[in-house]
């Protein structure tokens, strides 16, 4: 977790359901409940603008859904919200275990193996 559960209860007590902090040296606004993200997200999105660590931009590319805002992020989400549902993904699990037994072998003979590298080359498949 980014923020020790003993931190969040203290700032949760001194500053409520909505506070501003800093989380790996990025200004971020905490939300601890689902009506305090409805008050933000729905009647002050407009102040707000999401970011990512520049690991996470560079590891999912500057396309990524998450990148996005308003109606182009809406509609982007409509066409590939029903790849998540578990119907279309219990269809996939032959493909990603034969991809993960297949990444998994060739794996076995390197001496050290590159995460980022490697999850790209699985990405590719």
């Amino acid at each position: 977790m980014l923020l020790d559960l003993e931190v969040f209860d203290l700032l949760m007590c001194r500053y409520g359901e909505i506070f501003k902090t800093r989380i790996l040296g990025y200004p971020c606004v905490m939300l601890a409940s689902p009506e305090a993200a409805r008050f933000v997200l729905v009647t002050h999105a407009h102040m707000f603008k999401p970011t990512y660590p520049r690991s996470k931009e560079k590891l999912i590319g500057p396309s990524a859904l998450f990148f996005h805002q308003g109606d182009y992020h809406s509609h982007i989400r409509k066409l590939v919200q029903s790849s998540f549902y578990p119907e279309t993904i219990r269809k996939l699990i032959p493909d990603i275990e034969h991809i993960a037994l297949s990444s998994l072998q060739s794996w076995a003979n390197m001496p050290i193996v590159s995460t980022y590298q490697e999850m790209k080359k699985v990405y590719i498949c």
